[in-house]
């Protein structure tokens, strides 16, 4: 059995790529002072969201709670503040902050495509897990059919962000400097890398 302390990943980004829809639809309760209690009414009531079984709203709800919860809420002020573009990379930033696997799977491999032939598709990722799998015992339990759905999640997160078209990755465009310079004063420079700008 694996103790929590020592797992590294979870398969949780499986809930749905970025969640643009969900978080401009839910922007009122992100952004109030009672957002738990207001994100479990909407659970129950489903006023916002629209996403019609329990289960699967439980699922989504669950995963934006928990990459609310992982910013500032001075983070969410600025988010609603930039444009649509701009705010579909932010997400995309939010689940490499959230999700250790997302994070690797970019910094690791996606990086280093784009650095190369800035061609990504499903086989080269499956190629990484397989690595991931040799030097990780808890992920290399984990069934094809969940690695799949985040192989396929991981890469719709990079279209919805601008970052990939078909297969080819590519810098994103329309991206103002402000929007840059938010993450360069709060020390995450990283990013910057990371959107293949830097």
């Amino acid at each position: 059995m694996y103790s929590t302390s020592n797992i590294r990943y979870n398969s949780s980004f499986t809930a749905g790529g970025i969640l643009f829809h969900e978080f401009i639809a839910l922007k009122e309760l992100i952004l109030s002072s009672n957002f738990e209690e207001a994100l479990k009414s909407e659970l129950d009531n489903n006023l916002l969201v629209g996403i019609k079984t329990l289960g699967a709203r439980k699922r989504v709800l669950g995963e934006l709670k928990r990459r609310v919860n992982e910013m500032p809420h001075s983070f969410w002020q600025q988010f609603y503040q930039w444009t649509e573009k701009e705010q579909r990379l932010a997400l995309l930033y939010v689940c490499l902050k959230t999700y250790r696997l997302v994070f690797d799977i970019h910094w690791e491999h996606t990086l280093k495509k784009f650095k190369t032939s800035a061609q990504l598709d499903a086989l080269g990722i499956t190629m990484f897990f397989d690595e991931l799998a040799s030097r990780d015992d808890f992920f290399a339990t984990w069934s094809q059919s969940t690695l799949e759905k985040i192989n396929t999640q991981y890469r719709k997160a990079l279209q919805d962000a601008g970052l990939l078209k078909a297969n080819s990755l590519k810098k994103p465009r329309e991206i103002s400097d402000a929007f840059w310079q938010y993450f360069v004063d709060n020390d995450e420079t990283w990013w910057l890398e990371a959107c293949f700008i830097a």
